[in-house]
This record gives C-alpha cells, structure tokens and sequence, in this order.
C-alpha cells in the first residue's frame, strides 16, 4: 500500500459537516463511484485516515487520500462538489 497522503483541512470540514449531518455522498474514487451516507471519520495508528460510510451494502471505511471528489446528494447541503484529489488530466490543464 502506498504511504498515506495528508487531505487539506477544508476538505476534513466538509467531511465533517457531511458526517455530523449525515449527508448522502457521491464518492468518487480512482476505482469508480460509491453512493452512500457519511457516518464517520476515524484515523489510524498510522495516522492513515478513512471516512466510514453506509448504503445497502453495509458499511466501509474508505481510505481520504483514495478520494477524489465529493457530491452531497442531500437537498440543501451546506456544500458542492469538493475535489480533494485532482486526477492527472485535471493537473495538466
């Protein structure tokens, strides 16, 4: 596994709030989309960090620095989209 990237802290805010408000999320990952409800936030021994998330599958914790972008599906959300890592083709626009 690669050495953990450290997220912004305005993307732990977002976070955050999509937690604490229980947001459903549009996740987007290098490996496709995942739909599902923010639940928590929780950081590992080796200070590698994941948001936990629920849908119909059941719950799972996704690693923040495998995340590239955030949509809350929620009506009224407090926020947009929020890319928290550019893809390649976004860095060499």
């Amino acid at each position: 596994m690669t050495p953990y990237r450290i997220i912004d802290c305005h993307v732990h805010d977002h976070l955050e709030l999509a937690c604490i408000r229980g947001y459903q999320l549009l996740i987007e990952t290098s490996t496709g989309e995942i739909r599902a409800t923010a639940i928590t936030l929780t950081t590992k021994a080796d200070k590698s960090e994941y948001l936990t998330v629920k849908n119909g599958a059941g719950e799972q914790a996704i690693r923040l620095d495998h995340i590239l972008a955030i949509t809350p599906l929620t009506q009224g959300a407090a926020f947009s989209r929020v890319v928290i890592a550019p893809t390649e083709k976004s860095e060499k626009d």
